[in-house]
């Protein structure tokens, strides 16, 4: 009989845990994401001509080695 209410209480002691951490989880989930600062015009068109830059060496370098 002893044995029966150790695994009671242990479901009992489980299923408190499994409720705490979804709280816990759900809490945590619930607030609202943090808005992105926009970008200007000058800041996307530095980071665009960045990017094909870093394309246009990439290019160059693979062209040698393909011929």
């Amino acid at each position: 009989m002893n044995t029966i209410k150790r695994i009671d209480f242990g479901f009992r002691r489980m299923g408190m845990v499994c409720l705490l951490l979804t709280e816990i989880f759900l809490a945590s989930c619930s607030s609202a994401p943090e808005p992105q600062p926009e970008l200007s015009k000058e800041e996307i068109r530095q980071d665009s001509d960045r990017f094909f830059q870093k394309m246009e060496r990439e290019e160059g370098a693979q062209s040698p080695s393909s011929k």
